[in-house]
């Protein structure tokens, strides 16, 4: 009986930590125009991983908001592109058990 508990609470263990690194997190904010702090419409917000392959693509609302799904656990780049800004990119890391990371973009008009 005893050795059964323990051969479940490892198995669970076990399954607990490779979940954990499946599970996924929500990055999500807000595109605004640097000097006005007005929200850009439909800006192109992507994220690549670190090998450079972009892994999720939204364009921002009305409101200027964004949001995706990310991997739990090491870095990401974000870019965006508008016509009329400067480029933006910014690397990002995801720490574990994190579920959600908001993250404000402020892009410079040309």
């Amino acid at each position: 009986m005893m050795r059964t508990f323990f051969l479940l609470l490892i198995t669970t263990s076990c399954w607990a930590a490779a979940a954990q690194d499946t599970l996924k997190v929500q990055v999500h904010g807000s595109v605004l125009n640097a000097n006005t702090e007005s929200p850009v419409l439909e800006a192109l917000v992507e994220w690549y991983d670190t090998s450079g392959h972009r892994q999720a693509v939204n364009q921002t609302n009305n409101e200027g908001h964004y949001a995706f799904f990310v991997l739990t656990t090491g870095q990401l780049e974000l870019r965006v592109v508008e016509n009329g800004y400067e480029a933006f990119s910014e690397k990002l890391t995801i720490e574990p058990g994190v579920s959600a990371k908001e993250f404000t973009i402020r892009l410079v008009p040309k």
